[in-house]
């Protein structure tokens, strides 16, 4: 019998590129994020800064984007969302296609690698050599998903289920049950549930009121003008 790991692992290499796809997409697409709008600055310095300190985080040492760098992570980073929104609504098909797109367009094709001492392993690179480091990027992210959604693993990616949050991750649980991106989404999203049933207990409850009393306005009954039409009158 296979032993089943404590948590969903992918193929090293893949995991930093799956890795850098969530923070590409974290810091680099607008929407929401723990409740809060996440917008993109306008200008082009401040985003090409922006781009520049994710960029430097992803390769853990200090990078300096030049030309258009900044604008392509942050069009990568709108792509890699697509794919991961249309996996986790279930629409494998067109995330594939998506996927296999990118893969076209980035010249993205692994190659088999060793150094350091290390056994042969998968590295993930374009094919075009003057790519720069935008295209250099694009390619480990676009490679690692499509080796995540062509394996059991691509129902690991998801989208945050909390309100006004839409922050992407990796669920890397054991059973696969992750919803949130992060504690602070899984708080907020109890938190809310606890007022609400709260607010449901205390809220007032509308007791009638007395019925309106209905006049009824008096006058002879029927059996009254009978006996007046008949010149019996009433007794």
């Amino acid at each position: 019998m296979v032993a089943v790991p404590l948590k969903m692992k992918f193929e090293s290499y893949a995991d930093r590129g799956v890795e850098s796809a969530v923070e590409l997409i974290n810091r680099l697409s607008p929407g929401w994020s723990r409740g809060r709008a996440w917008e993109l600055p306008r200008d082009a310095v401040s985003r090409r800064e922006l781009a520049q300190e994710v960029e430097s985080k992803i390769s853990q040492r200090s990078v300096h984007l030049r030309g258009q760098a900044g604008e392509e992570l942050i069009r990568l980073a709108a792509d890699l969302r697509s794919i991961f929104e249309l996996m986790a609504r279930g629409r494998q098909e067109r995330a594939a296609a998506l996927v296999n797109s990118l893969l076209t367009r980035y010249q993205a094709a692994p190659q088999l690698a060793r150094h350091d001492g290390e056994a042969w392993h998968l590295h993930f690179h374009s094919q075009d050599k003057e790519a720069g480091r935008a295209v250099a990027r694009a390619a480990v992210c676009v490679i690692a998903l499509a080796v995540v959604i062509g394996s059991p693993g691509g129902a690991r990616l998801g989208v945050c289920g909390s309100s006004h949050c839409d922050r992407v991750f990796i669920d890397t649980s054991k059973n696969g049950s992750r919803r949130f991106c992060s504690s602070a989404c899984l708080s907020r999203t109890k938190v809310a549930a606890f007022r609400a049933r709260r607010a449901d207990r205390t809220a007032p409850v509308a007791i009638p009121g007395p019925a309106s009393a209905v006049t009824v306005a008096s006058g002879p009954s029927g059996l009254d003008r009978l006996r007046r039409r008949a010149g019996l009158g009433s007794e």
